[in-house]
């Protein structure tokens, strides 16, 4: 394979178990390396409800975010099956007086927690 990032070829090992079965890798260690995965969440009580941000990355890289989509696909997975939330997906949350008291009045719309999933969480 082909790393999308670097452009250096990759190669992925298989057991006899995955040698048919697509991978939807698309970058490879080096690059997984350099861009790390740090998930990260931040607590925010709000009047009436809790909300919990998830970061997936630390700091801002410049890179495709759409390459870890199947790291993505696995995160939003475990937050659709929490029950009381409702789950949101930022790009990028910058953390203000305003966007608290809107995620106040979004929770009170829906009574309901919140629960964001976020690739940066900026303060």
């Amino acid at each position: 394979m082909i790393c999308k990032n670097c452009g250096k070829r990759f190669y992925i090992k298989k057991s006899l178990h995955e040698l048919f079965k697509k991978n939807y890798e698309c970058l490879c260690d080096k690059c997984y390396k350099k861009y790390p995965i740090e998930l990260k969440i931040t607590p925010l009580i709000l009047e009436d409800y809790h909300c919990y941000i998830l970061s997936i990355f630390s700091k801002k890289y410049n890179i495709d975010y759409n390459y870890f989509i199947n790291e993505y696909s696995k995160i939003y997975a475990s937050a659709l099956n929490k029950k009381g939330y409702v789950v949101l997906f930022f790009d990028y949350l910058y953390l203000s007086d305003n966007v608290i008291e809107i995620l106040d009045l979004y929770s009170k719309l829906f009574k309901k927690n919140l629960y964001i999933i976020t690739f940066i969480l900026r303060n």
